[in-house]
């Protein structure tokens, strides 16, 4: 932050050069709206910036001229007594840069340390504290399958314990236990290294009241359930909660043409662990977006050619962005900027300059909550795969990737249970919906974090296998349905049975093949598997 104060004073002098430019040739043309938008967009980077690298009298200083510029603006152009108003702020802001003395750096924007990475975990880590033995193994039961590194306590002494040594990814605790509150270890867990990361859910009894779930939340929970425990609903709350933990850094993207003002927010979003892209020229804002995929854009509203209100509804025209969280970043502080900025169908106001921590914890919640919203719109109830729309977005932007690196290996699998519909009329809807279930959780424990797995339709699911080949992916895919196949699942009448399925494969070829020529191919390939007398995987034919 050091660095970067040096880097906004030296690069001052042609800031202030570059105003009192706009100003000489707003005098010429006092009337004229490109002009007074200059000056105004000069003033506002100014107003946005100073408070943040130790210099609040320059952002004072600049919101006046910013102010009485957008007045003035409203009134059809400047008048002599404005510019020389304006002239005067520039002389006070220069003073203030360059002969005042220089300002204490600010704790807040003090770097820490860099600390040594942690190496991840294969799998994610669950911590069970649960004092009745029967509903402990019941949590057994349901979570093993869905391949978590399962650990258990019965005490709330055991757990704090169990905290001290070790942050899990993720923790499920009664609220009742032998010696003590489940609400201790959920506070417990949030003052550990890492906590606050972590998912926290809290099981409690079924005469808990709303004030019993409001001290949960209090406590730092992210979900309560009441006993007896839905575990379909269970299982697919902590799979959105544990998401994040899943996947790579969240992505940011910040359209912000002052250099200085994104130098700021890189340096900050950086130190909290998100990916971020700036991006400084509006044309390039539909590109970026759409190649960067962001999980969170931070929006300036005064821009070069462009308002950033006018950009935030562009981006609210297109469905796949419903559920983008938009921040604007700006000074403008008057509350119908605010009603603007919120009508455009921003998600929040932040007025610059913004603290580093205000920015992290606003920029944290914002993706959390878009990543919880996306996550039920995306997932499938029975299953928790990925639905069919948001499994071939997924197919669509690998398909591109490919198009533009054609070493990139991507294998489409489609694969469909054996004979289904005997196993609805023989044993039952609910014992066949259990079937898909364990087809889908096996998928999941046997693959990798990085494949995207998907439920096509009914009894029909779907693949993306990275990097490889085809030969690669068709082996793996024939030693999952080895495995499948000897899983027994369990009848109404207390019988087991086992059951298989057959599967298509095919390597996409960009150059040659369209998306849903890809899929046509492994739809093919998957019902040559069935003709062939299924309980088989067939691979395409190449494309010629």
């Amino acid at each position: 932050m050091k660095a970067l104060r040096e880097q906004f004073v030296k690069g001052a002098p042609d800031r202030l050069e570059k105003l009192r430019r706009s100003l000489d040739a707003l005098e010429h043309e006092p009337a004229s709206p490109d002009r007074l938008k200059e000056v105004l967009r000069h003033f506002h980077t100014l107003a946005g910036s100073g408070t943040t690298f130790g210099f609040p009298v320059v952002s004072e200083l600049a919101r006046q001229g910013e102010e009485s510029c957008g007045a003035r603006s409203k009134k059809g152009g400047a008048l002599p007594a404005d510019l020389e108003g304006w002239r005067d702020l520039v002389e006070a802001i220069e003073e203030q840069l360059f002969l005042a003395p220089a300002p204490a750096p600010r704790d807040e924007l003090t770097e820490p340390p860099a600390e040594e990475p942690e190496a991840e975990p294969p799998r994610l880590s669950i911590l069970v504290v649960e004092g009745d033995l029967e509903l402990a193994e019941e949590v057994r039961r349901h979570l093993t399958p869905e391949g978590l590194t399962l650990s258990f306590t019965t005490t709330r002494e055991a757990a704090l314990a169990a905290l001290e040594r070790e942050t899990p990814d993720a923790l499920v605790v009664d609220v009742n236990l032998p010696d003590g509150s489940g609400y201790d270890v959920v506070r417990q867990l949030r003052r550990s290294p890492r906590g606050d990361e972590s998912t926290a859910i809290v099981l409690s009894s079924a005469t808990a009241g709303f004030l019993d779930k409001v001290e949960a939340i209090h406590a730092g929970a992210d979900a309560t359930f009441e006993k007896p425990v839905d575990w379909e609903q269970l299982l697919r709350r902590l799979q959105i909660l544990l998401e994040g933990a899943r996947k790579e850094p969240p992505r940011v993207l910040s359209m912000e043409d002052d250099p200085n003002q994104a130098a700021f927010l890189r340096a900050v979003l950086v130190s909290g662990g998100y990916q971020v892209l700036i991006c400084d020229d509006p044309s390039r804002f539909e590109s970026d977006l759409i190649s960067f995929k962001p999980d969170l854009v931070l929006m300036d509203v005064v821009l070069p050619g462009v308002s950033g209100v006018d950009l935030v509804r562009f981006v609210r025209q297109d469905e796949r962005y419903a559920t983008l969280p938009v921040l604007f970043l700006t000074t403008r502080s008057q509350s119908n900027a605010k009603i603007e900025t919120l009508r455009a169908g921003g998600d929040d106001h932040l007025l610059k300059p913004v603290t580093p921590a205000f920015l992290l914890s606003t920029v944290a919640a914002r993706v959390e909550r878009a990543r919880f919203l996306r996550g039920l719109l995306e997932r499938d109830g029975l299953t928790r795969l990925l639905t069919h729309t948001a499994f071939f977005e997924r197919a669509r932007a690998l398909h591109a990737i490919v198009q533009r690196s054609p070493k990139k290996q991507v294998t489409l699998v489609m694969i469909d249970l054996d004979d289904f519909k005997t196993v609805n009329d023989r044993y039952g809807h609910p014992t066949g919906d259990r079937v898909l279930a364990a087809l889908a959780s096996h998928m999941r424990r046997h693959l990798r974090q990085s494949d995207t797995l998907g439920r096509y339709g009914g009894e029909e699911f779907a693949l993306l296998l990275e990097d490889l080949s085809e030969d690669e992916a068709t082996r793996l895919v024939t030693r999952l349905l080895e495995e499948f196949r000897v899983l027994e699942h369990r009848a109404p009448d207390g019988t087991t049975f086992t059951t298989t399925f057959s599967a298509g494969v095919s390597l996409v070829d960009a150059s040659r093949q369209s998306l849903e020529a890809w899929r046509q191919a492994a739809d093919d390939a998957l019902y040559s598997a069935k003709g062939a007398g299924k309980n088989r995987v067939v691979t395409a034919p190449r494309t010629p």
